[in-house]
């Protein structure tokens, strides 16, 4: 299928599912057009399933571990059960990744091991070195909060550095600015990335995240190697725990994160820079 007609297909699809979501949504763009589909497995195509936040409610870390096979745990550093909550994920299989805070526009305050603007060098380098020793087993980054943060290409620069330095690492933007320069500054220092295409819980309500989780599979059967983050709340947990297993039956399969990222990505996600 030609590259046009791909993107029209997804457009069609997204005005079906999400158009009245995803413009209330609360961090940023939600609609990112899509690189070449990827080749399908038996089991069905890939996409991936990131649940952020893990780390400061024990009980809602041990469910999103038992979640499914090929799901991705996105571990808060310095968090009351995030050490203990890493160990017991990669015990399952789990794949994990380090959920890292990031300043954001609004003032929100992202929690401990967060990198800010006002931070040199070396403070930046630090700050994420203690961050990684903070989640065992962390096969890759991706952002918490950041929508001030990863819109500057110096600060993204130091961050993209550190990861290159250190194996295997890759990075994944969570997009929570539309102005995000954070994949930007990963291609160009080697590292590993993709992009969130589907945020699964905007508002914790029932019946959004339902639509959202549609809309996921929707673009997963198109076969982009779609991302979704979603969070441990009991609304998406819930919702979760009753359609996963069935999600094979319509065609995804769903894999770990660092199936989905590239070295370097061939055709780079593009994003409304308003």
């Amino acid at each position: 299928m030609a590259k046009g007609s791909r993107r029209f297909l997804a457009v069609g699809v997204l005005a079906i599912w999400a158009a009245p979501v995803a413009a209330q949504g609360p961090q940023g763009t939600d609609w990112l057009p899509f690189p070449e589909p990827r080749v399908e497995s038996p089991a069905g195509q890939p996409a991936a399933l990131i649940i952020d936040d893990v780390g400061d409610d024990r009980a809602a870390g041990l469910r999103a571990i038992e979640l499914a096979e090929g799901g991705t745990l996105s571990v808060l550093p310095h968090t009351p059960h995030g050490r203990d909550l890493a160990e017991r994920a990669h015990q399952r299989g789990r794949e994990v990744m380090l959920h890292l805070p990031m300043e954001a526009k609004n003032g929100a305050d992202p929690g401990p091991g967060a990198l800010f603007l006002d931070m040199d060098e070396a403070q930046i380098r630090e700050t994420v070195a203690r961050a990684l020793e903070a989640v065992p087993h962390a096969a890759g980054v991706n952002n918490h909060m950041g929508s001030l943060i990863t819109r500057h290409p110096g600060h993204m620069t130091w961050l993209m550095e550190e990861l290159a330095a250190r194996d295997d690492l890759y990075f994944i933007d969570s997009r929570t600015s539309a102005r995000s320069v954070a994949q930007q500054m990963a291609e160009e220092q080697g590292v590993d990335n993709a992009v969130r295409h589907v945020f699964l819980d905007p508002r914790r309500d029932a019946e959004v995240i339902a639509e959202q989780f549609e809309r996921f599979v929707a673009l997963a059967q198109q076969g982009a190697g779609v991302i979704a983050i979603g969070h441990p709340y009991p609304e998406t947990l819930d919702l979760l725990e009753e359609e996963l297993p069935g999600l094979r039956e319509r065609g995804v399969a769903l894999v770990p994160a660092s199936e989905l990222v590239d070295e370097p990505a061939t055709d780079p996600l593009e994003g409304d820079r308003r």
